[in-house]
């Protein structure tokens, strides 16, 4: 089947490119049949074209106008579709004696470095270092490849089966596997740094204070494709055929931004990362001579640009004492922004930075990507101080301990740059000692210690200078016992569990909380996980704590979970007053290629008017938005007049309707390649509630939210005929300057007492929660719809007894007991007094 599709392929290349490719010829896509992989250049005029093309194929170097690039079949058939003229590129003409493969090797005897070891010798110089440097150095794997090959890990430190207050440092090589340079380099490092302690001093404080992780091979499937005793035969992609710099979850992208799943060599290096607390890192390529540092996937600089551009230059600037002026000497004189070089997404580099706050940075030491083994002696030379120099910046800048003030234990704090960090540039400490290490450019800085169940801690004025440490050690206070939460989301879809999190102070010891409408309704434990909403509607969450002393604090959040329905993007019509919308990969996915739909969304209430506040937006960019966009429309159909095109990160916020049916129209187009995570928006109805009110008392209520719920503007219209405004939780007294209410709430019932008649507007949003929770005796109810609800629907609706329900300063009673019921119906806008025989809940019915 794979010979017949490449041949197919052959010839649809031939026919479609015969007249502009005179060089394309089917001895060139042989290399499909070699390596399963095609490398090839093609001139770009626009580079907008970069971002999409390299979510087809995978970008390698960007020189001018002229782009280099691999493609597996499936990829490179994609890339035909653009209709780009291309020259498939043929390496140079080499065989096995360029790369001296040794199958044999005692790491004792070896006076020259210019060999490849084969994959069984590899594996014996790993465990031959841990054999002879058992006090210094732990090898091991951290997983297989596709094809079960293992991803061997030296660590190194001066007490290595110890995990100290240090920094954790990590250097990574080859992860495409044709891009030798990195394999023998990093292996020629672990046998400096165990051959060379007690003796050399930079090497002895490096191992001293640090724990050093070396991978001298990410990718052995793409390294060893040939098989295990040759590199000849290597290429970029793993055995699936997939970039594992471009399988990674990308911050602008989202998880999966090539659109395969996690490889095996992927997951590992993310378990090992996120069971480790790395500080910095670099990861090896070739096929070009520069250090690339953040951030890759967006133009935005990285908030330590200028250290970057710093450390970058130390780099460099030493390498250019030792090497040969042609050497590392492109770009910016051998460093560059990865963005400004070209935009990759799903890097190692980016993902490193940006979820584990470590400081990763791309190392390209080689324009030949399958480096002869009589010149990596000479690449060793030109770059070893520097890999060390670059190991010692870890050791520089701010670090400490961060403990609890009253335990002294450690505290796995937040360690934040005032005015300096942005896009996760923080940095953690660890949970074991509280250790931290924040590397920083010279400059003086404010930084904020913060963790949950902790009061925040900012020292000032922290001086920073080059190559130096500054060690700050801070205790944070817990305070006194005070009850604090908060929940992973607070706005989520029917059937979704949410994560909650307590952030108590004064150092709780027991936990009991309770989840209104959640499954389980209560848990024990610190942080409960799992806790799944399946009725619509808004939900309290409490949380009591105790301390060791049998002191105890709760706190109650009202309404806290707001839980609607979903609504994906789709060809159709719908009617809501509430939903989460999203495209069509739903909260955590992207949308797909070739997509087009048209939704039109009307209010499920007579009067109201559409309101959609986008929170998220992340659809392909383009100048023009000609790849994928989002058009709006105020009206009931594509006819309507549009509000905007919208594209990349421009998000289109609050959009409302002005027409008179209130509905808005959404057509979404993507097309053949690269998608995003689209977009998260709230939906509501917008309407406007009049309340007329007579002088002395009125019972009130509303169920629209006004869009400030401010009470001295809400009333503002009115306030000189406003005497006093009271409810369950306080009272307004505007002329004595008493607010003990707060703000105003559209699921509470109201008193107020006026001057004069008078007439209020409340302009806002339809509450959807339909629900009243009532306790046994007297309760104040307000009216949760826009229509009469006649009374005996309401009770049919009640899950207790309803005894008494009289409105607020008026005559009109339901006394069921006593057979009178001249209150026939509950008006939109007041409020009622209701006697309940126990609690329950009041469900007031839809509207027809």
């Amino acid at each position: 089947m794979k010979n017949l599709f490449t041949t197919i392929l052959i010839l649809f290349s031939l026919s479609v490119f015969s007249q502009s490719n005179t060089g394309f010829n089917p001895q060139q896509i042989e290399a499909f049949n070699k390596t399963g992989e095609l490398h090839f250049r093609f001139q770009l005029e626009d580079r907008e074209l970069i971002s999409k093309l390299s979510s087809v194929i995978s970008i390698d170097d960007v020189k001018g106008n002229e782009v280099f690039a691999y493609a597996n079949e499936l990829e490179f058939v994609r890339f035909l579709d653009f209709g780009l003229p291309f020259e498939i590129i043929v390496g140079p003409d080499m065989n096995e004696d360029d790369f001296r493969m040794l199958h044999n090797i005692n790491i004792d005897e070896i006076t020259s470095w210019d060999f490849y070891p084969t994959y069984q010798a590899y594996l014996d110089m790993m465990a031959q270092f841990a054999e002879d440097y058992p006090d210094l150095c732990q090898v091991f794997s951290i997983g297989q490849s596709v094809n079960g090959r293992e991803l061997m890990m030296a660590k190194i430190s001066d007490n290595v089966s110890v995990r100290e207050a240090e920094p954790q440092f990590l250097y990574t090589g080859t992860m495409h596997g044709d891009e030798l340079v990195g394999y023998v380099l990093l292996l020629r490092m672990i046998d400096y740094l165990l051959s060379n302690y007690g003796t050399d001093p930079k090497v002895t404080n490096l191992v001293n204070n640090m724990e050093i992780w070396i991978n001298p091979l990410a990718n052995p499937d793409g390294t060893f494709y040939g098989g295990n005793n040759t590199v000849l035969g290597s290429r970029r992609y793993n055995a699936n055929s997939v970039d594992l710099n471009r399988n990674y979850p990308d911050p602008e992208d989202g998880q999966h931004p090539d659109g395969n799943p996690w490889q095996p060599e992927t997951l590992a290096f993310m378990q090992l990362a996120e069971d480790n607390n790395f500080v910095m890192s670099a990861n090896t390529h070739s096929g070009a001579e520069v250090i690339n540092y953040p951030w890759d996937t967006w133009a935005q600089r990285a908030a330590d640009d200028d250290w970057w551009i710093f450390v970058g230059r130390q780099y460099v600037d030493t390498v250019h004492l030792y090497s040969p002026a042609s050497y590392l000497d492109g770009f910016e004189n051998g460093i560059t922004n990865g963005y400004d070089w070209y935009s990759i997404a799903g890097g190692r580099q980016d993902y490193m930075n940006y979820f584990h706050y470590c400081r990763e940075v791309t190392m390209e030491l080689s324009n030949v990507k399958k480096l002869a083994a009589s010149q990596l002696e000479a690449h060793w030379d030109w770059n070893y101080r520097s890999l060390l120099n670059y190991m010692e910046q870890c050791t520089y800048g701010v670090s400490g301990v961060v403990t609890d003030l009253n335990t002294g234990g450690p505290i796995a704090a937040k360690v934040f740059i005032d005015g300096h960090d942005i896009d996760n540039s923080f940095v953690l400490a660890e949970g074991e000692f509280g250790f931290y290490q924040r590397m920083l450019d010279e400059g003086d800085y404010d930084i904020t210690f913060s963790a949950p169940g902790y009061f925040p801690e900012t020292v000032q004025n922290v001086t920073i200078d080059n190559y130096s440490t500054v060690e700050l050690n801070v205790q944070l206070s817990p305070g006194t016992l005070l009850a604090d939460f908060l929940a992973s989301e607070t706005e989520i879809g029917l059937g979704t569990s949410i994560n909650f999190f307590d952030n108590s102070y004064g150092s709780p010891v027991g936990w009991h909380w309770q989840f209104e409408g959640g499954e389980p309704a209560e848990a024990f434990v610190k942080n409960p996980s799992g806790v799944q909403y399946s009725i619509e509607g808004d939900f309290d969450v409490s949380l009591t704590v105790h301390n060791s002393a049998g002191d105890s604090s709760v706190l109650s959040k009202q309404n806290y979970i707001h839980v609607t329905n979903e609504i994906l993007m789709h060809n159709g019509a719908i009617e809501v007053c509430s939903g989460l919308f999203y495209d069509s990969g739903g909260k955590d996915g992207n949308y797909q290629d070739d997509e087009d739909f048209t939704l039109t969304i009307a209010p499920g209430v007579d009067g109201a008017k559409m309101m959609i506040d986008f929170e998220e937006f992340n659809v392909e960019n383009q100048s023009s938005c000609n790849y994928d966009w989002l058009k709006i429309f105020d009206g009931p159909s594509t006819s309507s007049p549009i509000i905007g095109t919208y594209c990349g990160t421009d998000s289109p916020g609050q959009v409302n309707a002005t027409n008179p049916d209130g509905k808005l129209t959404f057509q979404f187009h993507s097309d053949y390649s690269e998608t995003r995570p689209g977009w998260k928006a709230s939906v509501y109805c917008g309407m406007e509630q009049t309340l007329n009110m007579g002088s002395g008392w009125n019972g009130i209520s509303s169920v629209v939210c006004p869009i400030d719920t401010d009470l001295e503007i809400m009333f503002q219209g009115i306030i000189d005929d406003l005497i006093i405004l009271q409810g369950d939780g306080g009272v307004f007294w505007p002329n004595e300057n008493v607010n003990t209410l707060g703000n105003w709430d559209p699921t509470m019932a109201y008193q107020i007492k006026l001057q004069d008649d008078v007439q209020l507007n409340i302009i806002g949003t339809v509450t959807t929660n339909n629900r009243i929770d009532i306790s046994e005796g007297w309760n104040n109810l307000p009216v949760l719809t826009t229509c009469p609800i006649a009374i005996n629907d309401l009770v049919n609706g009640t899950n207790t007894g309803i005894l008494f329900i009289i409105e607020v300063a008026g005559t009109e009673i339901y006394w069921p007991d006593m057979g009178i019921n001249s209150l026939e119906q509950l008006m939109p806008g007041k409020s009622y007094y209701l006697k309940s025989e126990g609690d329950g809940s009041v469900i007031f019915p839809d509207c027809e």
